[in-house]
């Protein structure tokens, strides 16, 4: 492979450092810039966590962008660790067996890379622990640990910490005019805004709902991390659009009728008004099931349409297994792959490589989260958001799948919204959401 100049850049700036935050945005090239930094201080152990998805695409990237020849291995379900393997890669799920941690911790590491590394962002979840405990962390057996995520705070600025606790404990200290934020909530209060929320009868929680002293987080950061955005290397940014789809009388009066008795008032009184501050995915219960179905029939029939006036390839984002099963079904005829939590990873890489090779296979269907991360769906520049997540990160990573240095046409990626119906109130505001830039990486 040839090495692009931010590429060699960037591999330049993880070399330099024990610890670092690799940001740039997802198709920028953030594989290849890893591995050719761990050539750059002659690093022979490297140990890989990344997502399912991912773990083809870093054997793939060794064996590509590597001078040195590593004996690779994918460590999967009950495999047994190899004593010869220099390169292990594993997925971030295993990081919740002891076993398996246990296993990893008893090699010294040169490297450790934490692709995707905002799986690790709350230290409540197993796989945060086993990366960055002070006591037994991976984090301590390794010479350089070096993170990788084009979504760094998916949530909130409170997402941070763990990182900074663990990589760049300095970093949280007093200095001049900054204050200590070494403690957890210290650092909550004061780079969130927060807001007080009542759970039960006499119960209350605080929830976070913003970002605040930003400017002051990004100064804590400075030099820690890099982030050059798909722009800045000559990648086209896409096109977004909302796509409303006009369903039968019947239909819209189906989806009504959910949302009155599945959602509460209050909550469509605040969609209503475009205040969608702190709405979930569970607050519209079975409603979101029943507007994806709805969509089926006539995204369809506009596919078709679009298919006979000389559409090549489409990718198409969804979120109920269901529905993502009846457009593969009513698109049969057009050649479909699929890939959702269900999918092996021998079956992601085989589908993902149909896709991108066999004019043959035009449409793949992806669940949102499964398909969201390190795959390249660029051979089509169309994206459909057949259903949604209120998650802005899954979102965006998911509509950069169709972006890439080899793609020459301008990406259009659309979300999909039902005529009538609450889901066109919310995605409109939604795609505004997702489409911001974070202050704080910038």
């Amino acid at each position: 492979m040839i090495a692009k100049d931010h590429q060699l850049t960037g591999a330049a700036f993880l070399a330099e450092r024990r610890t670092a935050l690799l940001a740039d945005l997802p198709r920028v090239g953030k594989t290849g810039t890893a591995i050719m930094a761990a050539d750059m201080v002659g690093a022979r152990r490297i140990l890989v966590v990344t997502t399912a998805s991912g773990r083809p695409v870093w054997r793939r990237g060794f064996a590509d962008w590597s001078m040195i020849g590593h004996k690779t291995q994918i460590l999967a379900g009950g495999d047994r660790l190899q004593d010869d393997a220099e390169v292990v890669i594993v997925g971030w799920p295993q990081m919740a067996d002891p076993a398996r941690i246990m296993a990893l911790w008893k090699r010294q590491w040169d490297v450790l890379i934490l692709d995707e590394a905002h799986y690790a962002k709350s230290f409540d979840a197993k796989r945060t622990i086993a990366a960055f405990d002070m006591a037994g962390g991976l984090a301590h057996r390794a010479a350089r640990v070096w993170c990788l995520t084009g979504t760094p705070m998916p949530n909130s600025p409170f997402d941070l910490f763990p990182m900074l606790k663990a990589l760049a404990p300095e970093r949280l200290e007093a200095d001049g005019d900054r204050p200590d934020v070494s403690d957890i909530d210290v650092f909550k209060r004061r780079y969130c805004k927060i807001k007080p929320k009542k759970i039960g009868f006499h119960r209350w929680v605080d929830v976070i709902i913003g970002g605040q002293n930003l400017e002051e987080l990004a100064a804590r950061l400075d030099g820690f991390y890099m982030r050059r955005t798909q722009q800045d290397v000559g990648i086209t940014a896409p096109i977004y659009e909302i796509m409303p789809l006009m369903a039968s009388p019947v239909a819209v009066k189906r989806a009504q009728a959910a949302e009155r008795t599945n959602v509460d008032a209050k909550v469509l009184a605040k969609i209503a008004a475009g205040d969608l501050d702190g709405l979930r995915d569970d607050h519209l219960g079975p409603v979101r099931r029943i507007w994806g179905e709805l969509k089926v029939a006539p995204l369809v029939e506009a596919l078709k349409e679009e298919f006979d006036s000389g559409l090549d390839k489409i990718v198409l984002a969804g979120w109920h297994t269901d529905v993502i099963a009846e457009l593969a079904e009513q698109l049969a005829k057009f050649g479909v792959v699929t890939l959702t939590g269900a999918t092996s990873a021998k079956e992601r890489e085989a589908n993902v490589a149909a896709f991108q090779t066999d004019p043959a296979i035009r449409v793949f269907i992806g669940n949102i989260q499964a398909a969201g991360e390190a795959i390249d769906l660029s051979a089509a520049a169309e994206l459909i958001f057949a259903e949604s997540s209120f998650q802005p990160a899954q979102m965006a990573q998911m509509a950069f799948r169709v972006t890439n240095f080899g793609q020459a046409r301008t990406p259009r990626v659309r979300v999909a919204t039902l005529e009538g119906s609450v889901d066109d109130a919310i995605q409109s505001v939604l795609l505004r959401k997702w489409q911001a830039i974070n202050s704080v990486m910038r």
